[in-house]
């Protein structure tokens, strides 16, 4: 099956890539009712191709490239030692000015407005001109674009605030100046759209086993898995839904209800909706791996994780084995060790560089991490002095590239249960606590020990050390365990406001450098319930946007529509589900105040 839906994934780039280079003189006729081309064909390969698009379920390596210059600084995820240095670094820093955060604006809103949606769009043609009998046997594929299309805009919007959005994609509807959509209006109706396809999935049967099979050859995403699909649709209503609770807060109490009554959502392990790479050869070239690879400046172990949320501090020989299971064992599989063997995180406030450094590191050995003087030819080398990101398990070609999961799910019931109690007696907030961290910690130490490639393999990959290698699976589950445990009943003893904060922990540590858009979305979330502090230490002097500036190719190219936005094209205009018109400061840095 691997090897058919990589045939299937070069198709149907190969789709997308021929379909951009038509003439656009070429009509919808030509391009899909030739009597004598397989338009059936074309209906399953359009499917495969809408979930193939760059950055949408794994991550390309221009848009990643650019994120961890511009989210990896903003939020503090991963840290490059030259920003806590006061003397190198002591000005203001606007990333909107900046080269990346030109380039990830312009990216992620045309990649949703137009690639994203280009073969769903023109699947709904070909979908609309079937007879009755045909549309029933192939609902199953239009409704899994309806899911993946909600997916992409909620990302998007949560970024955007309002965009095109029903009009978005329209071109082979002679849409080309396509209006803006209240995020208001785009989260009524994506959440509308996901209880349907769900409700439509859960219903649908196959008419025979070769539609089946060839369904799932072409579902790169669950592999033909209709619960998975579901599961997946709610879970999305139900990340909404939270983010609904400052403006529309009946909204999202009903539809949290509503799902947890119906039990179909993405909270066991099992359950977790990861994108492999197919093309193994040229992962390396095009995809997330390549913009990790270009930006370990910024890849250093944030003491943030390691310390406040992972609880882990260094005692005097761990460098030989730990026994204590009063931590975090992620910290095995998301940060490789520095230099001389332990977990040492990286400060993020200038003044530690006084107060934390010189506790673990010479002089000499902290001149040389804030310089860059620790390597000579690859910033990956083990002659690095800090921890740094796994390259071990950040670089396993073989990764499932994580979308959507349990460890996420389970966080948001968590938080339903704090946020509203007494409205969900049936949700076991510490169980969730527990089950979240046990997924995330699954899926790194799944990714970490299957990691079988090496400067000898194809492809290959470099630095790869033997220290990043975390102990085996089986091997920690009673430190696994002891930790939930451990977790669990620290996060019963919080107040409302701890409760929320370690929450957004859990969710910071396990989506990390694999998933910066949502970090930042449930951060601006926070910030009410935080009377107006970030839930988070950025990096210093980094003025902290409240969205992402719209291209500015909008303002010519679409410029009666965009100019009913212009108003709110501005870093420090909160988006409408926030629920402030304040927008949040970064106070950390000596140039913030």
């Amino acid at each position: 099956m691997k090897t058919i839906k990589k045939y299937i994934a070069g198709l149907a780039l190969g789709v997308v890539a021929s379909g951009a280079m038509m003439s656009c003189s070429d009509t919808l006729e030509e391009k899909f009712y030739n009597p004598d081309r397989q338009t059936d064909a074309d209906f399953t390969l359009l499917f495969a191709g809408a979930q193939t698009p760059g950055h949408l379920f794994r991550y390309d390596y221009g848009a990643t490239y650019h994120y961890m210059r511009t989210f990896g600084k903003m939020l503090g995820i991963a840290v490059s030692p030259i920003y806590i240095d006061i003397s190198q670094y002591n000005t203001i820093i606007q990333l909107w000015n900046d080269w990346s955060g030109d380039n990830l604006n312009n990216f992620l809103f045309n990649q949703t407005c137009n690639n994203y949606s280009r073969n769903i769009n023109g699947m709904k043609l070909l979908y609309n001109a079937m007879s009755d009998e045909d549309k029933a046997k192939n609902a199953v594929y239009m409704r899994c674009c309806d899911i993946i299309q909600c997916y992409a805009f909620q990302r998007a919007t949560d970024l955007y605030d309002d965009m095109p959005y029903s009009e978005a994609g329209g071109a082979y509807q002679e849409q080309f100046y396509p209006k803006y959509d209240t995020q208001e209006f785009i989260y009524d109706d994506i959440m509308a759209r996901l209880k349907t396809a769900a409700a439509d999935l859960s219903n649908f049967e196959f008419d025979t086993e070769g539609s089946k099979i060839k369904f799932a050859a072409n579902d790169l995403l669950c592999d033909g898995d209709l619960d998975r699909w579901v599961r997946f649709a709610n879970s999305i209503r139900l990340r909404m839904a939270m983010r609904l609770c400052h403006v529309k807060p009946d909204v999202a109490v009903a539809t949290i209800k509503e799902l947890v009554a119906e039990d179909r959502l993405l909270t066991e392990a099992s359950h977790d909706i990861g994108f492999e790479e197919m093309d193994k050869t040229h992962a390396f070239e095009v995809t997330f791996f390549r913009g990790i690879d270009e930006r370990g400046y910024e890849c250093g172990a944030p003491y943030t994780i390691i310390h406040d949320i992972m609880n882990y501090e260094y005692q005097p020989g761990d460098e030989n084995g730990i026994t204590r299971h009063d931590f975090d064992p992620r910290v095995y599989a998301m940060f490789q060790p520095d230099v001389h063997g332990r977990y040492i995180g990286i400060p993020l406030r200038q003044e530690e560089v006084e107060t934390i450094l010189p506790k673990y590191y010479t002089e000499d050995e902290i001149y040389d991490m804030l310089h860059f003087d620790d390597y000579e030819n690859s910033i990956w080398e083990d002659t690095r002095i800090p921890a740094i990101y796994n390259r071990r398990t950040y670089f396993n070609f073989d990764m499932k590239f994580p979308v959507m999961g349990s460890t996420e799910v389970n966080l948001i019931l968590a938080e339903a249960a704090v946020r509203w109690p007494g409205e969900f007696g049936n949700i076991d907030p510490k169980e969730c606590i527990k089950k979240a961290i046990y997924a995330s910690t699954k899926f790194y130490y799944d990714t970490n020990n299957s990691m079988a490639y090496n400067e000898s393999s194809l492809p290959s990959i470099l630095y790869v050390y033997e220290k990043a290698k975390a102990p085996n699976w089986s091997e920690i589950q009673d430190h696994l365990a002891d930790y939930e445990e451990f977790a669990a009943n620290k996060f019963a003893g919080l107040d409302y406001k701890g409760k929320l904060k370690f929450i957004f922990g859990q969710k910071f540590c396990h989506m990390n450098i694999m998933n910066p858009y949502e970090i930042y979305n449930e951060a601006r979330r926070l910030v009410k319930d935080l009377d107006g502090e970030l839930p988070f230490v950025a990096t210093p002097n980094i003025v902290f946007m409240e969205r992402l500036y719209y291209p500015k190719s909008e303002l010519s190219g679409n410029a009666e529509n965009f100019e009913k936005v212009a108003y709110k094209n501005s870093y420090d205009y909160p988006v409408w589900w926030t629920g402030r018109t304040k927008a949040a400061e970064n106070h950390n840095g000596n140039a913030m105040n």
